[in-house]
């Protein structure tokens, strides 16, 4: 400062380095300086000190009030039309100047939000199964806790004695309304007045959903139903009635008005003959209620019926027989089950002529049973609540890795822009408005990457058509889609956006202006290090889970079930006096080795369990698994006899071969021991013939129970044929189907000939675990695509950077390997963390998943090494590419302008 400049009063100069901001404090000074020097040398000391401290005070915030500037012609606030049209034109600028990383961007932004959309599409569509009932809140299934034998060990069950109902009806309190049905499966026939009646096919069994019901009058007081014609108070109350829904009513009657429809008769099993009583609108709504024909269940007692449901049977359980009931208001569910455990004490046990066959029922809540597997019936499909919320997991994973990629990218960029921030600045714009224009880049981006997933989901959704429930569709203009879309545009945008904003907005002007490179920082660079980390951490975690599930699908694929599986073909036939003439017919087939005539193969879905006696020393009593098939079921399947023989030839049950696990529980050391041992099965005693060696009967989930195989005859309605396949070709293999089918018409001549291959008939047990593996196989290439996108566009970003540091050391001698290894360097370690934190994750979630299987694979060490090599792979060959470039660049073009 100039000695002889005059100079303001000390105590004024403090006041204002005391009570004024610190960041405009030197400029503010200054120019006061210069206006003091200005007034004392045109008006003298006194009028300029007066001046200097009138300036002073108005330019105090906290003293004074603001004077009131002059009125502009028009300034936009950073939110007005103008100034967001402006924002977007310059974001369309900016992301068109950098199409690289404006590209990996939108890349991984629109694989996310696809994997979002269509994992929310899926979820959806499942969690909106029976929400739309009134009263839904109130609405149980009763189900049971079943005891049999000897033993303290119960077993859910989703069904209760077909005579619990009425009871319940009468001795429980605290219920409204009780209502039992029971799934028929039945082809239908409509009489035509002056020509043929129509025929309608009943659907396949296990395949098509269930639609025909015989139920109580109250199963309209519990599911509401929108009546078009008939009354809910009398349609069911009398025998031969049905009640239609409005849909198959024009299946059955075609267009004619649905009063007239109302007397019209349908027939059921060629004899059961009802008239319609009303007719329902058909619910628009997700339900596992798709029931379409309602037969009134008075018709059961009056009818040939009463010999399939026995209405007044306590000791024996029936899947197609449910019972739902609704609760009164103000009770609880915890109330009425400590009212069905006196009920249970009343009516079952030794005392109550059910022997040792117990049940409590228990409560169900009607949300519960699209979920639940534990209990399982004829008409409900089962989705696995974990897998959903492994699936919004994954979706949330695949989003936050692509807007990882997006910070990483725009903050790595950052100190490209640091000029164009300051410029902004210095002409007035504001933080509020920096971040305002970054966002808008994000905005418009997202916006794009939205667009472009509307159009990807449908293909999406075609080709995983296998893997995804039918009825799962995007339509776009639905509000809860079109909501969907708007909370997840906001939160990408606000996701991937907000942090590089901020830190763009927080440079300072007087540095970027001067021409000084603005150093990222530590801290951002350390944040940018730790969401790679995070990035591969999650691909580590898919990728480990994928080699588990692999491994464990391979176990499954090549275990020894413990019987033969090869050229099996499985028919089911309609019945059971004719199987037995189809049966002989396909034998004489040339290109079949063997048939059987059997109630299941040794492995399928559905299995019967009965009870046996053993009247040794002691008597044990045990829950078996019974396996009917004749004389030709064991050399067919190839079962392995370990002791005995094989049942001969007979036409009624007269003896029974058990397996190994069987012959352990009830004693015997040695297989050969159990031979010739008699067993108290269905009020008789039948000698063990012989013992075979332990099969899978249900999938590697479940571990091998007590079996016995028997023949009898009233349920051997299937039959199993063994293609002789020794020097055949496949055309050979076909020419034999067709034979089977021709015979089949031979005897069958109204019905369709249908088979399966025993090989696919297993494959369906494990569709779960194969959908399961889809998903994680799909998620891990989206994953690892996803994160190698972002590490290329850093490491070029990153090359670009070190440029001359590259040209120097290459001066100073370094080789090409030296220096791709130090560029390397630091993404092996990022990798090497990552490792050591996805491994203790990964073995927890996939040691979870195996807890299902009885039979299982190891989690084994080396799966984490090899999942952490195959991550190292793949990111040093996305970075190799930029880091071979740089290392052979010629050092003469980075460093000739230095």
């Amino acid at each position: 400062m100039n000695p002889n400049m005059p100079t303001p009063p000390r105590w004024a100069q403090w006041l204002l380095t005391r009570l004024h901001p610190d960041d405009t404090l030197e400029e503010v000074e200054g120019d006061l300086q210069e206006l003091y020097t200005y007034w004392y040398q045109r008006s003298g000391k006194r009028q300029a000190t007066l001046r200097y401290l009138l300036n002073v005070l108005s330019v105090l915030p906290p003293l004074v009030r603001r004077r009131k500037r002059e009125k502009s012609p028009y300034v936009p606030s950073s939110l007005s039309p103008d100034m967001i049209k402006n924002y977007l034109k310059i974001a369309w600028r900016n992301l068109s100047r950098h199409k690289v990383s404006s590209l990996i961007n939108l890349s991984g932004l629109t694989l996310g939000v696809t994997a979002c959309l269509v994992i929310y599409l899926i979820t959806s569509f499942e969690l909106s199964f029976d929400t739309f009932h009134p009263d839904g809140e109130r609405i149980y299934r009763v189900v049971g806790n079943i005891r049999m034998g000897k033993t303290t060990e119960t077993k859910p069950v989703g069904f209760i004695p077909r005579a619990a109902p009425q009871a319940i009806r009468a001795e429980v309190p605290g219920i409204e309304t009780v209502a039992a049905f029971h799934n028929m499966h039945s082809d239908v026939i409509i009489p035509a007045e002056h020509q043929e009646p129509r025929h309608f096919k009943a659907g396949e069994l296990g395949a098509d959903r269930a639609q025909i019901i015989i139920a109580d009058p109250g199963y309209f007081d519990i599911f509401r139903y929108e009546w078009l014609a008939g009354s809910p108070q009398t349609s069911l109350s009398e025998p031969y009635k049905v009640v239609l829904s409005e849909q198959k009513a024009r299946t059955y009657f075609g267009d004619m008005p649905l009063e007239s429809m109302l007397g019209r008769e349908v027939i059921y099993r060629d004899s059961i003959r009802t008239i319609v009583s009303g007719i329902v609108k058909t619910w628009n709504h997700n339900t596992d209620f798709a029931f379409t024909d309602f037969i009134s269940a008075a018709t059961i007692r009056a009818s040939a019926l009463k010999r399939e449901i026995n209405l007044d049977e306590w000791n024996d359980i029936w899947s197609a027989s449910q019972t739902f009931v609704k609760l009164a208001t103000g009770t609880t569910p915890a109330q009425v089950e400590a009212r069905f455990a006196v009920f249970a004490n009343k009516h079952f046990g030794p005392n109550r002529g059910t022997g040792d066959f117990w049940l409590v029922p228990a409560l169900q809540p009607l949300s519960d049973v699209h979920f639940n597997e534990q209990y399982q019936d004829n008409y409900t499909r089962k989705a696995h609540l974990p897998t959903l919320y492994a699936l919004m997991g994954v979706a949330v994973f695949i989003l936050l890795i692509a807007a990882i990629n997006f910070i990483n990218l725009s903050t790595a960029q950052s100190v490209q822009r640091t000029q164009e921030i300051g410029i902004r600045k210095v002409l007035g714009s504001n933080r509020q408005s920096i971040i305002a224009q970054f966002m808008s880049e994000t905005l418009l981006l997202t916006i794009v990457a939205v667009l472009l997933a509307l159009l990807l989901t449908q293909p999406v959704l075609s080709a995983f058509e296998q893997f995804i429930p039918k009825g799962v569709a995007l339509d776009v203009f639905n509000p809860r889609i079109m909501l969907f879309l708007l909370a997840l545009l906001v939160m990408t945008t606000v996701l991937a956006g907000l942090y590089p904003s901020w830190v763009l907005a927080a440079y300072q002007p007087a540095q970027t202006l001067k021409g000084q490179r603005v150093p990222v920082g530590h801290r951002h660079d350390s944040l940018r290090k730790g969401l790679i980390v995070f990035q591969f951490t999650v691909s580590l975690v898919f990728i480990i889970g994928m080699l588990v599930i692999g491994r464990q699908l391979t176990y499954i694929r090549d275990k020894d079930l413990g019987f033969s599986t090869d050229a099996i073909v499985l028919i089911n036939t309609p019945d059971l006096e004719k199987s037995k003439v189809l049966a002989q017919k396909i034998r004489q087939l040339t290109g079949v080795e063997r048939v059987a005539r059997q109630w299941s193969p040794p492995m399928s879905e559905g299995y019967m369990l009965t009870r046996i006696k053993y009247r040794g020393t002691t008597e044990i009593e045990t829950e078996a698994s019974a396996k009917v098939g004749d004389e030709h079921f064991v050399p067919l399947y190839e079962l392995k006899l370990v002791a005995g023989r094989n049942i001969m030839p007979t036409d009624t049950l007269r003896e029974l071969l058990i397996n190994q696990t069987y012959a352990r529980v009830l004693g015997f050391k040695q297989p050969a021991e159990a031979v010739g041992k008699l067993l108290h099965f269905n009020g008789n005693d039948y000698p063990v013939a012989g013992v075979v060696a332990d099969f899978h009967e249900e999938s590697l989930r479940s571990p091998i129970k007590s079996t016995f195989i028997a023949y009898i005859p009233g349920l051997s309605r299937d039959m199993a044929v063994k293609l002789a396949t020794s020097g055949q070709r496949l055309s050979e293999a076909k020419v034999t189907l067709a034979a089977i089918e021709k015979a089949w018409q031979q005897v069958f001549p109204d019905e369709e000939f249908a088979y399966t291959f025993l090989d696919d008939s297993i494959a369906k047990l494990y569709e779960k675990e194969q959908k399961t593996a889809q998903l994680v196989n799909t998620a891990t290439a989206i994953a690892i695509l996803i994160s190698c996108m972002g590490l290329f566009g850093l490491a070029t970003f990153t090359t670009q950077q070190r440029t001359r540091e590259i040209g120097v050391r290459k001066v100073l001698g370094a080789s090409v390997a030296s220096l791709v290894a130090l560029l390397s360097l630091d993404l092996i370690k990022l990798v090497v963390a990552a490792i050591v934190t996805a491994s203790p994750i990964a073995w927890y979630m996939t040691n979870r998943w195996l807890q299902d299987f009885a039979y299982k694979v190891d989690v084994e060490w080396w799966v984490g090494v090899l999942a952490g090599l195959l991550a190292t792979g793949i990111a040093l060959l996305t970075v190799s590419f930029q880091s071979v470039k740089a290392a052979l660049m010629n050092p003469v073009k980075s460093l000739r302008s230095e």
